[in-house]
């Protein structure tokens, strides 16, 4: 997971950690749904590590359910009764079904979240792609003004014709394209006079005899 998923990973289920709390979670089942949440992060953590005993149904079923499934909302049917044991002798009046239903939405918007900020990063991380693509092309552009038409064909030059502003102004695809084309010209263009500039630096300075 890339730092800025993990500092988001782990703001989140800090958050959620709060939440339990303060929905009267039983501590154990607290523990237990949160360090099966780490195993999202490391596949690697022992899933050996089951707590009190009168967990470890409802820790088995919802390891079968799987990460993903966690992450979905979909909780093992052995929570409903853990956390009703736990209220019980406390006299709370809260609804075990309305706990897990609850906690069922808070994994569904962990999730969510999650995977809003991994598009969000992927989104920054392509702009500063493209806009260090589009500042290499436009250092491209900028070198063939300052180069002007020389070694240009003629039907090329008229590029080179139009207000250096104009060309910075269109999209990158086109300014990609513009550059390409004048680049490739000019090589051929050099290329297909090197013989006649070869030519004319021997008459102008001929090789003196031994």
């Amino acid at each position: 997971m890339a730092p800025s998923a993990s500092a988001e990973w782990d703001r989140r289920t800090a958050s959620l950690d709060q939440w339990l709390d303060t929905q009267v979670t039983d501590p154990a089942i607290k523990h237990a749904i949160l360090y099966l949440l780490q195993g999202v992060c490391d596949p690697s953590l022992p899933c050996s590590r089951l707590g009190p005993v009168r967990l470890r149904r409802a820790f088995l079923s919802q390891q079968r359910i799987g990460y993903q499934g966690l992450l979905e909302g979909r909780l093992s049917v052995q929570w409903t009764p853990l956390q009703e044991q736990y209220l019980q002798p406390r006299g709370s009046q809260r609804s075990p079904t309305l706990w897990v239903s609850r906690l069922s939405h808070q994994l569904i918007l962990l999730g969510f979240h999650m995977w809003e900020h991994r598009n969000l990063v992927q989104h920054l991380e392509d702009n500063v792609q493209l806009r260090e693509c589009s500042r290499l092309v436009n250092d491209g552009i900028h070198s063939q003004f300052d180069m002007g038409p020389t070694d240009l064909p003629k039907v090329v030059q008229r590029m080179l014709a139009v207000k250096r502003r104009t060309v910075l102004n269109k999209p990158l695809v086109d300014r990609e394209e513009w550059l390409k084309l004048v680049r490739m010209e000019r090589t051929a263009y050099r290329r297909a006079l090197a013989p006649q500039r070869r030519i004319l630096h021997r008459f102008f300075h001929p090789a003196q005899a031994p």
